[in-house]
């Protein structure tokens, strides 16, 4: 039997295959999954935003549902400026933005957010105008003779803290010994003093942005312990997916364009919040 010619005539069928496969077959499907975040948002007109709720930076008004605070309108303000709708998508946990973002269920997390190792070694984030010190915080007739944050760290004590959260790494790094009482990771700021008004802690972490705006509403409630030593300074961000270097560009020039032209000092003073975050140097005028 000769099978040579058959033999060289199934190869060559297959290469001709193959070729039609890679070259002429519709590449909708292999284009999907190539394209970028970045080229997806140009050909759409949209981004499609996680969100976590920290009032005042960025909240939902039990009133009317409708959401507000510092970095919803600085991305509002984004999105208008780059002719970009923005369509906030779903909240995400402090724990779970990572793989929200990392997966591209949404395009990026666009409140704000602390940077901690594991949003460090995994997203991409925008570069900061607004700096965050955080403070220890007590109840207001917390009488015991602290003098530092070496003071609290004791099995004496309770600090209450939230699943994924950077506040978590303070308390990994520098309270060992003290008791946890760790809420889910949906809970806010506001489920952090209410543990600490109803004794499950003793006391929790906060930055003056935030404790600010529930003392004003509630006072005579919660103190800061040491008010002229902050734990640590976190800057603000929002989070992108790794390796997308035009949509990082993008964002942070928009956000530098927002800074510069004083659009971002009428925004915080909108929320009180003018003196209260640390802030980038000025840029400097040559005359």
């Amino acid at each position: 039997m000769k099978t040579g010619p058959t033999l060289l005539a199934a190869i060559l069928l297959s290469a001709v295959t193959a070729f039609a496969v890679v070259h002429l077959l519709p590449k909708s499907s292999a284009q999907a999954v190539q394209e970028s975040t970045y080229e997806k948002i140009i050909r759409t007109g949209e981004i499609h935003c996680g969100y976590a709720t920290w009032n005042p930076f960025f909240f939902v008004d039990p009133a009317n549902g409708e959401k507000k605070g510092v970095f919803h309108d600085l991305m509002e303000e984004a999105g208008k400026r780059l002719g970009l709708k923005i369509i906030w998508q779903e909240e995400v946990g402090w724990g779970s933005v990572v793989e929200a973002v990392k997966s591209k269920r949404v395009d990026m997390s666009c409140s704000v957010y602390w940077l901690n190792p594991p949003r460090i070694k995994n997203l991409s984030s925008s570069f900061p105008q607004l700096y965050a010190p955080v403070y220890a915080f007590a109840r207001q007739d917390e009488g015991r003779p602290f003098a530092n944050l070496d003071d609290l760290n004791s099995d004496k004590y309770t600090v209450a803290t939230i699943d994924g959260s950077a506040e978590g790494q303070v308390v990994t790094l520098r309270l060992d010994k003290a008791k946890k009482f760790t809420m889910p990771e949906l809970n806010t700021d506001a489920d952090e003093i209410e543990a600490l008004l109803t004794g499950k802690a003793d006391f929790i972490f906060l930055d003056n942005a935030s404790a600010g705006t529930y003392m004003k509403a509630n006072p005579g409630k919660i103190r800061s312990l040491f008010p002229d030593q902050p734990a640590v300074v976190f800057p603000n961000v929002m989070l992108m997916p790794p390796n997308e270097p035009q949509l990082k560009e993008m964002i942070d020039d928009i956000f530098r364009n927002i800074e510069y032209d004083g659009t971002l000092d009428s925004i915080l003073t909108q929320y009180g919040m003018q003196s209260v975050l640390l802030r980038n140097p000025k840029p400097a005028f040559y005359h």
